[in-house]
Formats: structure tokens, sequence, C-alpha cells
């Protein structure tokens, strides 16, 4: 009897059977739903020292059977005698024959192996122990009725897989693809830091040798800021021995007409000081923050290149200092820890008459010590404004 079954026929029902007829169908099927959750999960709350593993061995298992059934689907394909449409077949007993008058040769396989029979309304799907797939025309009459068959499938059940496998695509692409916008979740934060962040490793994190200048020095090496910068909020921290262990402050960009431009969120990176991340938000002129040249960061810079940091803390009993700068300041008629200090690095002490200090401060201090340990409070005051 001849089985008209042809390269492209077969080709269509292996597939059909390997993705969508057996049980590896149903566990790729719940490997990739397991797949899209975790993915879902990282995007929405991150967890990535958990997640990440767990993706990439949901993936590995996924890949694997993958590769398993491409492997099954080359091998049969390769077995060129099931699907030549000018084959013969005949039954002998508890064999099967298969004659390819292409190769001029005959074929056989041993019902004995049959390991699963189905039928649809047009074939019969033979299964054998080494994985062989062959679907038999039942119009070919062959005498297999009395071999044990399953119920036909109907086509409902056969399109289960692929509507399951679509609709978890399109379930998942929605939800991770909403929470990779608008901030709704951890993976849209992501997403903006690459946008917005950078990375910077300080080449001296000495702060006695390095001062603020040096910290920007650094910075400014990988990012272009405006001609202008001025801050309210800066604070860092180091040991008695200089190293940086903390910075934090944020610093406001202004263009030659003094339009704010953006603004820069500059923080360490624990556990230690050397390395810092800046935010970059743009304000695109439209700021509310109006520059101040009285409280240009010029000031604090040199300010603190005119402190000796190190010489000061020498006498204080303690392992951890910090400095504080808030923009200018009012200290009204309060003199203690007040130390002025000009353009010019020239320090001078407030006269008892002096009831109206006030400027740009920089304080020194302990941390968690202010009360019991008093702050150097450094006060700008241009020379031409000292009598």
């Amino acid at each position: 009897m001849r089985n008209p079954l042809s390269k492209k026929i077969y080709r269509r029902m292996l597939l059909r059977d390997l993705f969508f007829g057996r049980l590896h169908s149903w566990i790729l099927l719940l490997l990739y739903a397991l797949l899209w959750k975790v993915l879902f999960t990282i995007t929405k709350i991150g967890q990535l020292k958990t997640n990440v593993p767990l993706f990439m061995v949901i993936g590995a298992g996924l890949l694997f059977l993958l590769i398993y059934q491409v492997n099954l689907y080359r091998k049969q394909m390769k077995k060129a005698y099931l699907y030549n449409p000018d084959n013969y077949l005949e039954v002998h007993g508890s064999i099967l024959e298969i004659y390819s008058s292409a190769e001029g040769r005959r074929h056989t396989l041993l019902l004995d192996d049959l390991i699963r029979l189905k039928e649809n309304k047009q074939w019969y799907f033979l299964y054998f122990g080494d994985k062989t797939f062959f679907p038999i025309l039942k119009s070919s009459n062959l005498s297999i009725d009395r071999l044990e068959k399953s119920k036909p499938l109907p086509f409902t059940v056969w399109m289960v897989v692929p509507a399951l496998l679509l609709l978890i695509t399109a379930f998942g692409v929605y939800n991770v693809g909403k929470n990779a916008v608008n901030f709704n979740g951890a993976q849209a934060w992501k997403l903006n830091e690459l946008k917005t962040d950078t990375k910077i490793r300080l080449d001296n994190d000495d702060f006695f040798t390095a001062k603020l200048e040096g910290v920007m020095e650094d910075v400014k090496e990988k990012m272009d800021m405006e001609p202008n910068l001025m801050t309210n909020d800066l604070e860092i921290e180091f040991d008695r021995d200089g190293t940086i262990t903390s910075i934090y402050m944020y610093l406001y960009g202004y263009d030659d007409e003094h339009l704010l431009q953006s603004g820069y969120l500059i923080y360490s990176e624990k556990p230690a000081g050397n390395k810092v991340t800046v935010h970059k938000q743009d304000w695109e002129g439209e700021g509310t923050e109006t520059y101040n040249p009285a409280n240009d960061f010029s000031i604090v810079i040199n300010m603190l290149d005119n402190i000796d940091l190190e010489a000061d803390i020498k006498n204080w009993e303690a392992n951890h200092f910090g400095v504080l700068y808030k923009g200018i300041r009012n200290w009204g008629g309060n003199h203690e820890g007040i130390v002025y200090l000009d353009e010019n690095g020239e320090h001078s002490f407030p006269a008892v008459s002096d009831w109206g200090i006030a400027g740009p401060s920089v304080s020194l201090y302990v941390p968690g010590k202010e009360e019991q340990i008093t702050p150097i409070r450094y006060v700008y005051k241009p020379s031409s404004t000292i009598n």
C-alpha cells in the first residue's frame, strides 16, 4: 500500500507533535510561564540576587528541553525513507516494511517496539521506542487495526498548547512592559538610572589632600556641567586619616544667563566613599531655585581649600568627622565656634560687637557629638567687608 506522505507534510506533523502534542510540550509551557513570572518579579520589585539566578536556572531548563526537541526533529528528518510519497507499506506479522523506490531499499520497523499509537480523522500516528514518529494515512487500509490505539484527539485539544503559549506571551509582554515604564516597577527605575546616573570612581579619597576641589575634578572629567553652580546641601564625612566615607550633595547648574538647566545629586556608594553616583535632573530653565552669586559653589570650594581640616581635628577625641554646608546662614549674635574666612584663606574671629554674623558657612563637626564637641563654623567674609 502507498503512503503519500511528503517531506512538507511530515515536517508539519512532526513539529506539531514535538512542540504541541507530547508531555514535553506541557513542561516547556510550564517553564515558559515561570520564566515570565520571574521576569515580572524582577521588573516589579527587583530582588536581583534571588531572582536573576532563578531566571537563569529556569531559562537553562527551557533551553535544554528546546535543544532536546530540536535534536529529535533533526534526527527524524534525516530518515528520508519515512516521508517519500512513493513509498510502499506492508505488514508481515509484527514487522512494518517500508519500500523506498527512490533508494531501492526496504526498511523495517518492529511493531513490537511500538510504544504508542494515536489517530485523528485522516492519520494513524505510530511512536516507536527509538523516538521514530511515523504517520500512516488511514485510507492506505494497512492492517494495523489489531493494535491498541488511543482515542482520537479533538482539534480543540491540539490547539490548547499553542493558544496558552500565545496567551502567556501576550500577558507577559504587557505586564513586564508596564513595569518598565512610568516608574511602575523596579525595572523602570533601573532604566531611568541608565539614562540619568553616572558612576564615578574618585582618584583620591583622602579628603585632606583632595579637598572638595579634587572630588569635583573627578566628577567633571566624566560629566559636562554648567558654568555656574550653586548648592544649599553638602555633607562629607571622613575618618581621622582623611579617608572619605560618605558624600552627599545637590548642585544646581546655571547657564551663562543664570537660568537653571540641571540638578546634580552626588552621593557615595556604600560602604566606601571612593565611588560616587551622579544623578542628573533636567530643569531646562524652568526650575524655581534662583541663582545667588553670593552663594556660588566656587565659594564653598575655596573655603574648603583654605581650611586645614587635619590640624583642626587634632585635639578632638573622635575617629570620624564631617563637614556640612547648608548655604548662606545667619548666626545672629552667636559667636560660639565662629571663624571668619576670606577669599585668600585668612582666618579671623568676630568682634564682640558683631551681632549680624551671616554668610556662606562650612561647619566642621563630629557626627553625633555636636552637643559635646562644639563644631567649628567657618563663615565666608570677603576681605573687602572686614573693617
